[in-house]
Order: structure tokens, then sequence, then C-alpha cells
């Protein structure tokens, strides 16, 4: 049976009445940050972003709403400046990950990182705490990146039991590094690859990604472990048909043998940008969906957008921008 979390009858819980909030956000420059920030600013609140580079996310500034945005450089691996980023603050998001082939860096931010951006935030008194997850999260991962995400959960928990624990599956959006990224196949190659053609995907929007987590950090959600997945669930084969029909190209479908992804992505992960490598060949092997009996967007009172809804409207966009997005 589900359990319905929203609050006072809204869709999401925005617009509740209450008074504004400081609000400290790490990754708030990031693709889920962005979104993240700008409804937080709409809803009045005072938005803390940590970010390693902030002189890059001075953008967000100019979002409209009463509330404002506060910078301050630091990383997850710095608690010094962790402190700087939590003190005062009522809510804390860290939204911080990277999926890298470098597995110790991986683990320095995904694992070391989460753990002591949770500790800090415990100890200067933050009231709701949300890590970012990610569905596939599990010791026994098949990936390093999986692998790192479950054991964040294990830490952040230790040392932040009302944490909420938020997993959506495959993000899209119009900046989003799944479907750009094989758009941009299609826009340069006669064929697009299909790897693990039966492994099924829910792909969830960012704007209801952003929704979820502001109706987790209101007090009441303490605690819950939320998987996020969008109204499709589709195979790798049909996610890569509606990136042609999306895109309105015409391209051959391959599949690709598993050893001929695993040496595609030897060549690949050394380039500039990553495109594929060999941690996400063997994430794609497993199902990225919203399990049976988890705690999902439906149950925090959000009907979450069909992708032929968006992503049409931005995949026929520049390839330039799309190339120019993946090559940092």
């Amino acid at each position: 049976m589900r359990r319905n979390f929203s609050a006072d009858g809204m869709s999401s819980g925005e617009g509740t009445g209450r008074s504004p909030r400081v609000v400290a956000v790490l990754g708030g420059g990031g693709f889920v940050g962005r979104e993240l920030v700008g409804r937080l600013v709409a809803l009045g609140h005072v938005v803390r972003v940590g970010s390693r580079n902030p002189e890059d996310d001075q953008g967000l500034a100019r979002f409209p709403g009463d509330g404002r945005v506060e910078f301050i450089k630091a990383s997850v691996n710095n608690a010094a400046a962790l402190e700087r980023v939590f003190a005062g603050a009522d809510v804390g998001i860290n939204l911080v990950s990277i999926m890298s082939p470098d597995v110790q860096a991986m683990h320095r931010v995904n694992v070391e990182g989460a753990r002591l951006a949770a500790l800090v935030a415990r100890r200067e008194g933050v009231g709701q705490y949300l890590h970012m997850s990610a569905i596939g999260a599990s010791l026994t991962s098949p990936g390093n990146y999986g692998r790192s995400k479950g054991l964040a959960e294990r830490m952040v928990r230790e040392v932040f039991p009302e944490a909420v624990m938020l997993r959506p599956s495959v993000i899209f959006g119009p900046q989003d590094s799944f479907f750009n990224m094989f758009a941009l196949i299609a826009k340069l190659s006669p064929v697009l690859p299909v790897f693990e053609p039966k492994t099924l995907f829910q792909p969830v929007y960012v704007g209801d990604v952003a929704r979820a987590i502001v109706t987790l950090t209101e007090p009441g959600h303490e605690g819950l472990t939320v998987e996020a997945g969008g109204p499709d669930v589709l195979s790798m084969k049909d996610l890569m048909a509606f990136v042609l029909e999306a895109s309105g190209r015409h391209r051959i479908l391959v599949s690709v043998p598993g050893w001929a992804a695993k040496l595609e992505a030897d060549v690949l992960e050394s380039l500039p940008g990553h495109l594929l490598t060999r941690d996400q060949v063997a994430m794609m092997g497993v199902d990225n969906v919203v399990q049976q009996g988890a705690v999902d967007l439906q149950a925090l009172g959000i009907r979450p957008a069909a992708m032929r809804s968006i992503v049409p409207d931005y995949l026929r966009g520049s390839v330039c921008e799309s190339w120019r997005r993946f090559r940092k």
C-alpha cells in the first residue's frame, strides 16, 4: 500500500506557507542543482550553494523569486568549508557525486565526501538532510559507481540516521547527459549503438526530482528512502529508438555485444569527457527501475512527466551546444 506524504493537499509540498528557511545545497550548480535552486528561490528560501567553482554558478542569483542565493567555495572533502556551508542552515542537501574511471577519486567523493558532509551537517544542527543516491545503489552492484553509492548510503545513515535517501533512475531534461549524448552520436554517426538492449530504464524528469527534494526536506519525511522514476519503463533498445524519433533522425540501430562494449569503453573512457566507461557498461547490465513496494514519486503526490512531453523539444537543438557540453 502506498503512503501519501504530500503536505496540505499540495501536489509536491511546495507553497505550503512555511516560513523561509536557509537551505544549504552542495552541488547546487549541477544539472539537478540548478533546477532545485530555482524552485527554492521561488519559494522564498535563502539558498546557500556550496561548490568547488562558485564563480561558474553566479547565474543562479538571477532566478526570480523572493529568496536569494549565497555562494560558498566548498568541497565535500573539506570539513572547514562544509562548516561554512551548513552553519545555521535549516536544511542540508548533498547532490555531489561523480562517475569516473578513477575508482579512488570516485570513492573519495561519493563515499568519503558523502560521510563527511552528513557528519558536518549533523554537527552544525541541520534539521532536515537529504542525500542524493541512485537506483542501483548497492554493495553488490556490478559497477564501482553503484557500489560507491550503496556504501555512501550506509555511511550517511550511520552519522545522520534521519537522513532521506533519494534514488532517481536516469534523469532527463534539457541539459541531461543521457539523451543528449545518444542524440549527439546519432548526429555524427550513420548507426546508433545499443548497449544491453534488454535492460530496462525508467527515466525521470529533472523537474520532478527537484520537486521531490523540496517535499522530502520538509519535516515529517525523516529516514525515508524514495525511488524516483517516470511513467515510462522502456528497454535500452526502445530508448534508442525513441532518441531517433525525438531527434528526427533515421539511423540503423546496432546491438553491441558485451565483449565489444567493453573494448569500446576501454578506448572511450580515456578520452576527454569519458563518453563511455567500463563501469557504465557494467551498470547497463542491471535494470534501472523503481522496485516494487518502494516509496515513489506518486506517494509524494507527484505525477511524473512523460518523456514524450519534454525530450523532443530539446533533442532537436544545436549539436554544437551538445558537443561543447560533453567536452567539459
